[in-house]
C-alpha cells in the first residue's frame, strides 16, 4: 500500500514538474493568416482600382494610433491618413490613383494578432497623372474583430 502511495505521489510531482510549453493557436497557422492579409491587401488594391478612397481605407485600423511614414513626415490617426491620400491623389479620382498591386514579400507572424509585411507596390498611371510609381513598404498588421488591419504603413 505505501509503495503504490510513494508511486502515485512520485508520479504527480513528475506530471506536474514538466515544463509545459503553450504554442498561440495563430503561431500554429502562419499560412492562415498570410492568406487574411493577403485577401485584405487584394481587396484594398481592388478598391483603389476602383478609385474608391473611403473602401480602400478599410485595411486601415480606423484609430487615432494607426500611423503612416512617408516622404519625410509622419502622419499619425486614421482619418489624416485618409485625408493625406485625398490630397495626393486628386481627391481619389481614377487618374491621379490609377491602377495598384501590391506583393507580400516577406510575412511574419510575430504574436497570435499581429503580422508584421515587407511588400513591394506598383502604381499604374498615365504620364499627366504621376507616371508610375513602385516601391517597397513594410506593414505592421493587427487581427481585430474585422479583420486584419494596417496600425503602421512605412511607405
Amino acid at each position: 500500500m505505501i509503495k503504490t502511495i510513494l508511486a502515485a505521489s512520485i508520479a504527480a510531482i513528475a506530471v506536474t514538474a514538466s515544463p509545459v510549453i503553450a504554442v498561440p493557436a495563430a503561431a500554429a497557422r502562419p499560412e492562415a493568416a498570410r492568406i487574411a492579409v493577403q485577401e485584405a491587401l487584394d481587396a484594398s488594391a481592388a478598391a483603389w482600382n476602383a478609385a474608391d478612397l473611403d473602401r480602400f481605407m478599410t485595411v486601415y485600423e480606423n484609430a487615432p494610433g494607426t500611423v503612416y511614414i512617408g516622404g519625410g513626415n509622419v502622419v499619425r490617426g486614421y482619418q489624416a491618413i485618409r485625408d493625406m491620400y485625398a490630397g495626393r491623389f486628386g481627391g481619389g479620382s481614377a487618374a491621379a490613383m490609377g491602377q495598384l498591386k501590391l506583393e507580400i514579400l516577406d510575412f511574419r507572424l510575430t504574436d497570435r494578432d499581429h503580422a508584421f509585411i515587407v511588400g513591394r507596390f506598383h502604381l499604374h498611371r498615365d504620364a499627366a497623372s504621376g507616371g508610375d510609381a513602385s516601391g517597397l513598404t513594410s506593414l505592421l498588421f493587427h487581427r481585430t474583430s474585422a479583420g486584419w488591419r494596417i496600425v503602421a504603413d512605412h511607405s
